[in-house]
């Protein structure tokens, strides 16, 4: 299912955001800010909840370009963030692939030494942005942020593990792989 007039709302409720940091000065300009991040917040879990692994990687990739127009004031921000929508775009064009059969297998067949396999599935470009954006997103929980910010971030961190979830699921169709049933002594790890 595709969730209509989210994108819309969430880059709405990035620029409403951004113009009360230019004036937090401004007369209840405190109080929106707090409410448009909450917004900002709700979005990505609803996202999270109903939208598919193309939703998910939207809400990113409009993230991603609106931090790096109006927040990557710093070398090592604009380095962490510049990588990601590259390597999301790589994603979006997996996901389309791995719904082909003979074309996934030639990704499956480029991928046979053991230490390029996770769970005898192809650790491709995909896994790997789940791995990195996941492990980008967990150093940013560790920054001082306020409350709705790390629920922001760990928002996003949900919806980026169900991402990876729904992929791992497409690839385990294409190559005709029976899921194994979970291991309820594993923590709630990324497991890639």
């Amino acid at each position: 299912m595709v969730m209509a007039g989210w994108i819309d709302d969430l880059r709405e409720a990035l620029v409403i955001e951004f113009e009360c940091v230019c004036d937090l000065g401004a007369p209840g300009a405190v109080q929106k800010h707090k409410d448009v991040r909450e917004r900002q917040r709700d979005l990505f879990r609803d996202v999270g909840k109903e939208g598919t692994i193309n939703d998910i990687l939207s809400a990113e990739k409009s993230l991603l370009a609106f931090e790096l127009a109006h927040y990557a004031n710093s070398k090592a921000m604009k380095g962490s963030i510049k990588d990601a929508p590259n390597d999301l775009v790589i994603t979006e064009r997996l996901i389309q692939t791995v719904q082909d059969t003979v074309a996934y297998k030639a990704i499956d067949d480029a991928h046979t030494r053991q230490k390029n396999r996770i769970s005898d599935l192809p650790r491709d470009e995909a896994r790997q942005f789940f791995k990195s954006h996941w492990t980008r997103l967990l150093n940013q929980d560790k920054a001082r942020l306020d409350l709705i910010d790390k629920q922001i971030i760990d928002a996003r961190r949900a919806n980026i593990r169900t991402a990876e979830k729904q992929y791992i699921a497409l690839q385990q169709i294409v190559l005709g792989i029976t899921p194994e049933p979970p291991d309820k002594s594993r923590g709630a790890g990324m497991g890639i």
